[in-house]
């Protein structure tokens, strides 16, 4: 079971719009194969854990732990549970039933019917989270909002003229592009990519392939397409805009998604509902201080990964968080500490929503 988990694990963030699932497939003591979800999706954890074995007839009579319960509907990928019963396995030990309404314990009861035992043991915290990540994005509308902020001491992400590079040092700007790896997709405003000029890839040896999708947050369409980001071609880039004046053909390679405004600022609530909408369950914000104090202000933060050098700017530094409008220590945006980490001569510090 817990490598099971552990096989989930390795497909976090690169799996959307699927859930990360970890398979282990086990007969007489001895583990057959180990299978998790596949980039994209495709194919799922169970089919992939099937697909190592060669000799198929040795999976009568075998056992399948799985993170999940297998899905019974066919999609982009054949229903998994048709596999599992056509190679006559005779356990399926899962952790959670899936809460998606395609599945919802369907695929238990065919699998059953089937004369397959099915047992349903708790894996434990960590693929439950996963779990329930799909399950509130494809459900409520909530993919999980990851903030990541690289601040001074004092927590300031720019000096006054906006230079910011480099706040932190090299070994957290290696953990910030492993959390790109883990995501499905950044969401950052358009100063973020007008003043830094980002790639917002991963650059890791070995995971580069595990780059996020982009979602840019850009009102007017002002940005310039010779902008870094939209450089790399095998990323979706999305923007949201709210924009009548454009031209359709410049655009041809962006999906574009037209918002309403208030204050002259896109619906940051609508935008993450959208994200979840187009099968984005994980997302990682990497903006200015506008997009996240808008996200805090919504509620919409459920984790934060805060990179702390070892520096101190002042007052006349542009603050990570800006106006919330707080006026009473009732009305403070709560966040536990999940841990804290040094890094080289960084910290950091990772809160979980309280």
């Amino acid at each position: 079971m817990e490598l099971a988990t552990r096989m989930a694990e390795r497909a976090v963030g690169l799996t959307a719009p699927n859930p990360p699932v970890g398979v282990i497939i086990v007969k007489d003591g001895t583990i057959l194969s180990r299978g998790w979800t596949q980039p994209g999706g495709s194919p799922h954890a169970e089919v992939h854990a099937i697909n190592q074995v060669r000799n198929k007839s040795s999976l009568k009579g075998s056992t399948m732990y799985s993170t999940l319960e297998p899905c019974s509907h066919r999609g982009k990928n054949p229903a998994c549970v048709d596999s599992i019963i056509k190679y006559k396995f005779k356990n399926v030990i899962l952790s959670q039933k899936d809460r998606n309404i395609l599945v919802n314990g369907k695929g238990i009861r065919k699998l059953r019917s089937k004369g397959i035992k099915v047992t349903q043991i708790n894996f434990g915290n960590n693929i439950n989270k996963f779990n329930n990540v799909f399950f509130n994005s494809i459900k409520k509308s909530k993919p999980y909002v990851c903030l990541k902020i690289a601040s001074t001491a004092d927590g300031k992400i720019a000096t006054k003229t906006k230079e910011s590079k480099w706040i932190t040092g090299k070994y957290s700007r290696m953990i910030g592009h492993h959390l790109r790896a883990k995501n499905d997709c950044v969401l950052v405003g358009r100063g973020t990519v007008y003043e830094d000029n980002p790639l917002l890839n991963c650059r890791l040896s070995g995971l580069e392939n595990a780059s996020p999708d982009i979602f840019i947050l850009d009102t007017n369409l002002n940005l310039s397409l010779s902008s870094k980001v939209f450089k790399i071609k095998k990323r979706k880039i999305f923007m949201f805009h709210n924009c009548s004046n454009f031209s359709k053909k410049k655009y041809k390679n962006i999906r574009l998604i037209r918002l309403n405004t208030n204050a002259g600022k896109l619906d940051i609530k609508k935008a993450i509902q959208l994200i979840s909408a187009n099968g984005y369950h994980r997302i990682l914000v990497e903006g200015g201080s506008m997009i996240s104090t808008s996200l805090l202000k919504n509620n919409l933060i459920d984790k934060i990964f805060w990179f702390r050098a070892s520096k101190v700017m002042g007052n006349e530094g542009i603050g990570a968080i800006s106006n919330l409008n707080i006026k009473s220590m009732n009305l403070v945006k709560n966040f536990k500490l999940e841990n804290s980490i040094r890094v080289e001569d960084d910290i950091m510090d990772i809160y979980n929503r309280g």
